[in-house]
């Protein structure tokens, strides 16, 4: 999947419809896409979500 559909999906499985990242134009794989979700999840409850 491209950059633009790799943002499409993460806009939708995480909830968030005006997300925007600055992703490489390439072609992701779906193991790097499971790895920036992670990523992404990881940086808000680590930096964002300061209740836990």
């Amino acid at each position: 999947m491209d950059a633009l559909d790799v943002l499409d999906r993460l806009r939708e499985e995480l909830h968030v419809p005006f997300l925007q990242l600055k992703l490489a134009e390439k072609e992701y794989s779906e193991a790097e896409y499971q790895q920036l979700k992670t990523d992404l999840m990881n940086y808000y409850r680590d930096y964002v979500d300061h209740e836990n």
